[in-house]
């Protein structure tokens, strides 16, 4: 399942996702004011959110309850596949250590990573995925340097 989601409906997404369910009334409480929008864009965003069905609605009176169909676990491991989507596969490594490097963690999040990176396993190869119109591709030279330099080393 590919999922595309703005920035303004991630906005609204973490603010569900807090509460586990909410009105339109409970959400603009928590996101407005700090975004400066009015209860109608606030709408709009949810209408989208539904029409993806990354919400459910639920009647309760005269109000609408929005309710996630997916964690924000889900959609973060879909936003981060997206990006690696974004960059040349022999690129990966860059982009993790990158993320790594600005991200703030905990004792306990190293630990998880470690375990990860522990466990998998590496690839023989990575082929370079960019534009199939480019002669010579930009990522393998860095790659066959690096390569030789291994190789070199030993």
């Amino acid at each position: 399942m590919k999922v595309t989601i703005s920035d303004s409906e991630m906005i609204v997404m973490r603010a569900i996702w807090t509460l586990e369910q909410a009105t339109v009334d409970q959400i603009a409480c928590q996101i407005a004011a700090a975004n400066q929008w009015s209860v109608a864009t606030i709408k709009t965003l949810l209408g989208r959110l539904v029409k993806k069905e990354i919400l459910t609605t639920t009647k309760s009176g005269r109000k609408f309850i929005y309710t996630p169909t997916l964690s924000e676990c889900q959609v973060v491991g879909m936003l981060g596949q997206e990006l690696l989507s974004k960059v040349c596969a022999q690129k990966h490594g860059d982009v993790l250590v990158t993320l790594l490097a600005s991200a703030k963690l905990t004792a306990a999040d190293l630990q998880k990573i470690s375990v990860a990176i522990a466990s998998k396993l590496p690839a023989c190869h990575v082929a370079c995925d960019c534009l199939e119109s480019a002669a010579v591709c930009q990522c393998d030279e860095p790659q066959q340097a690096l390569s030789r330099q291994l190789l070199e080393a030993i």
